[in-house]
């Protein structure tokens, strides 16, 4: 049987009729997005599956719930994998500053520094964008990972040919 998890942060407000949802397969740690039906009681759906829900500031609360999956995934766009790649080399050569030439967000960066929320305006900023583009880009974030991975295969082989030489 099928097992799920997913966050609290997921569950905000849930109607009576489906919804879309990111969810992790227990088993295989696939995260995708799917239409399904989430209920307290696994006799309130068609098909329950077990859902675990965590939540808390280190998500180490869990929850059971029951999901309903609808569709087994739903994307809303492909990846360009060949346009990731150049991406991934444009941003290798180029410079690694991320501006978002904002006094506000700047100021609130720098706030959030001084009571002890990031080490540097510069961590604050990188762990922000990543938890958002890991929430709502997740599938970006997987095929970042194996494009990356093949670059990476690809210097490493291409620097051991050339020691060989």
């Amino acid at each position: 049987m099928q097992e799920y998890v997913t966050s609290e942060d997921e569950l905000a407000e849930l109607p009576d009729e489906e919804v879309t949802i990111q969810i992790t397969d227990k088993e295989t740690k696939e995260i995708f997005e799917t239409r399904a039906k989430i209920a307290e009681e696994p006799d309130e759906l068609t098909d329950p599956a077990p859902l675990t829900v965590v939540r808390g500031p280190h998500e180490n609360v869990q929850e059971q719930w029951y999901v309903d999956v609808l569709d087994e995934e739903i994307t809303g766009r492909e990846i360009d994998r060949e346009l990731l790649r150049d991406s991934i080399e444009r941003g290798r050569d180029e410079s690694n500053i991320v501006s978002a030439r904002s006094d506000d967000l700047r100021s609130l960066l720098i706030y959030l520094v001084e009571v002890g929320e990031y080490g540097s305006v510069s961590e604050g900023v990188r762990e922000i964008l990543l938890e958002r583009l890991s929430k709502e880009h997740s599938d970006l974030i997987e095929a970042y990972a194996d494009v990356r991975a093949e670059l990476d295969r690809e210097d490493l082989t291409a620097m051991l040919d050339g020691d060989q030489q």
